[in-house]
């Protein structure tokens, strides 16, 4: 575990995390999980960063500020150490600060909605099939196959056609909604298959997968050994 500097004010802290060459650690499971768009967008901002793992979550817990991961801690030259938790929060300020947030408020707030509604979708994978009794998870599976999937797909694709197919969300530049939809849609794919998801269903979605893969830098990332270990660990926990 980073300690965290203390009696920082918010001032200061907004004054040491507008540096350019602070170094980064995330704490997060050893596993992709609910993080597999935010170490993209670290790796892919070129910064340098360490990815670290708890050793024995239980205690390390009560040691975070809200009981939860993922943990941000950032080091500046001068050996402050800032500290956020929660996923959506480190995603935006990542977001903002690596240019993945659009080009003015509005276009910034349109990401925000189509990201949210991204996230929310995986978290429902999450808490309604992951977690079921295993007695319920063929059940709460089907379920949100056929109901809570076919649905977003809609709206995404009615939301993605809008703005010409392009494979972005805003506008024609990569965003925090673009890789928060392009890194879950594998997941969707490894549980129904081409049922629901497929370039010739979803086309308008796997233009969007497909401008994300391009990106070299998220090539390099996807090729890296950090990344095939999590997904390895991805698939043997939770079978996607």
């Amino acid at each position: 575990m980073v300690a965290a500097s203390v009696n920082l004010s918010t001032e200061k802290m907004s004054e040491l995390a507008l540096a350019k060459d602070n170094k980064y650690t995330l704490l997060y499971f050893p596993f992709h999980g609910v993080v597999t768009a935010l170490r993209a967008i670290l790796f892919m901002s070129g910064a340098e960063y360490t990815f670290v793992h708890p050793t024995e979550w239980s205690k390390e817990k009560s040691l975070t500020p809200l009981g939860a991961m993922p943990v941000l801690y950032e080091e500046t030259k001068s050996g402050e150490v800032l500290e956020l938790c929660e996923l959506t929060p480190i995603e935006f300020y990542f977001g903002k600060k690596f240019g993945y947030t659009g080009s003015n408020l509005w276009e910034e707030n349109l990401i925000r909605m189509y990201h949210s509604s991204s996230q929310a979708v995986f978290d429902k994978l999450v808490t309604t099939v992951v977690r079921a009794p295993k007695e319920n998870y063929e059940q709460m599976m089907e379920i949100f196959l056929t109901k809570i999937v076919p649905e977003w797909v809609e709206y995404h694709e009615r939301a993605l056609v809008k703005n010409g197919s392009n494979g972005h969300y805003v506008g024609d530049k990569l965003s925090l909604a673009d890789i928060k939809t392009a890194t879950i849609i594998p997941n969707l794919v490894s549980i129904s298959g081409d049922r629901l998801l497929s370039h010739k269903k979803s086309p308008a979605l796997f233009a969007v997968c497909d401008a994300v893969e391009k990106e070299p830098k998220f090539q390099l990332w996807k090729a890296s050994p950090e990344w095939k270990a999590y997904n390895e660990m991805n698939h043997q926990l939770f079978n996607f």
